[in-house]
């Protein structure tokens, strides 16, 4: 199980899949977003440029390797459109080393989601998160 620091939201999550009995937990992400913006401008070593920001945004940290692994050649803007999404799929990920979503998701009790705002154009994508997952 992660820890992130923040037990809120392990507390939150918790509460929701095990007291709740959630059937659904979807991570929302959206359109010119700062964080992700500002993840992808920030040099991935170096000294800290910001005394909270990169603290904050880090999380999200493997979405940025993997946008610029495999999207290298395409422009920073799209990059970070792409980036904006992939957080939202690492944010699932993190969701599964909870014990608890992840054997809800395993029995079938919880579904995990992804979803993404485009403020620009007004559109609302989703997406079912399926990680292939096997018992732990």
């Amino acid at each position: 199980m992660q820890s992130s620091g923040y037990p809120g939201v392990g507390s939150a999550v918790e509460y929701a899949v095990l007291h709740l009995k959630v059937e659904n937990i979807m991570v929302i992400g959206h359109s010119c977003c700062g964080g992700i913006n500002a993840l992808m401008s920030f040099p991935d070593d170096g000294p800290k440029q910001t005394a909270f920001i990169e603290d904050w945004i880090k999380i999200g940290q493997e979405a940025k390797f993997r946008v610029k692994k495999l999207h290298a050649d395409l422009p920073f803007d799209q990059q970070v459109t792409l980036c904006e999404k992939e957080a939202v799929n690492v944010s699932l990920e993190n969701l599964l080393t909870y014990p608890f979503v992840r054997e809800g998701v395993l029995k079938g009790t919880l579904a995990l989601q992804g979803g993404y705002y485009n403020f620009v154009d007004g559109t609302f994508d989703t997406w079912s998160f399926n990680d292939s997952l096997t018992p732990a």
